[in-house]
């Protein structure tokens, strides 16, 4: 269909997607299923075990999402939107966004809670741009509705269908210098409902209580990476040794 146009247009309405419900739908079928939730947006997965927290709490929402695990999916995803113009489809990753796994905000939310807000969120990012060595870390504190999850990354659609390019193009050396100092725009969003999230806000800005906090930063920071994609051999051994020295604190606490 990527490549012959024409059989796109003979068969786009048999088109079917097989979804993280099981289920087999048109485009049309999961479109009109999903509007309330999210108009004319189709979110995807291309790795379910890598994905499966994201894809949870998709399916704790009421949500689905398509599976688009082939290679082949990659460059047809841009081909679907444009096909689909007149609607102005978005076909998007599980983790590129958090706007159906939000509560919905107070409209009448007063300015000191705003003020307050705000607070918070700037001092988990200098809390956790100081923790992973990391000045450029973007974080969010969100009201996720699934009180289970304590954080996540989430990877712009636009800066994911970049990064893809580039490995596309990896042995061309024009396009490669052309960015090579481009990094992806991750965000990390901290669920502000979760228990872990909390108590390091209870932490935050008590000096007694500065390396425990950098270890929880740290450790939440690894957990939503390891949700989001495999951490290096250098990460993952940080991140067993940081989960020994935990566990040695909490029993330590215990005894």
């Amino acid at each position: 269909m990527h490549e012959g146009r024409k059989l796109y247009d003979k068969v786009k309405d048999i088109l079917l997607l097989k979804t993280t419900d099981g289920v087999y739908e048109t485009v049309a079928e999961y479109l009109e299923k999903n509007k309330e939730k999210h108009e004319n947006v189709i979110y995807f997965a291309t790795d379910t075990n890598q994905q499966a927290q994201y894809i949870r709490l998709f399916k704790e929402q009421g949500l689905e999402a398509a599976i688009m695990d082939t290679p082949v999916d990659k460059p047809f995803v841009s081909f679907l939107e444009y096909k689909n113009q007149d609607i102005k489809l978005k076909v998007q990753r599980v983790d590129a966004d958090i706007d159906s796994l939000q509560e919905k905000e107070d409209a009448e939310i007063s300015e000191a809670k705003k003020q307050a807000d705000e607070f918070e969120a700037n001092q988990m990012q200098e809390l956790f741009r100081a923790a992973v060595a990391n000045e450029k870390l973007h974080v969010k504190l969100e009201a996720l509705k699934a009180e289970k999850v304590s954080a996540m990354i989430l990877l712009s659609e636009e800066s994911r269908r970049m990064m893809e390019m580039m490995e596309a193009y990896a042995n061309n050396e024009e396009f490669k210098a052309m960015f090579a100092n481009m990094k992806p725009d991750e965000t990390l969003v901290l669920n502000k409902n979760n228990k872990l999230v909390k108590a390091l806000l209870s932490m935050a800005g008590k000096e007694e209580k500065k390396e425990d906090a950098a270890l929880l930063c740290h450790q939440l920071y690894d957990l939503a990476l390891m949700s989001h994609r495999p951490l290096t051999s250098e990460e993952m051994t940080a991140f067993i040794d940081r989960s020994n020295l935990l566990l040695e604190k909490l029993t330590a606490f215990e005894a």
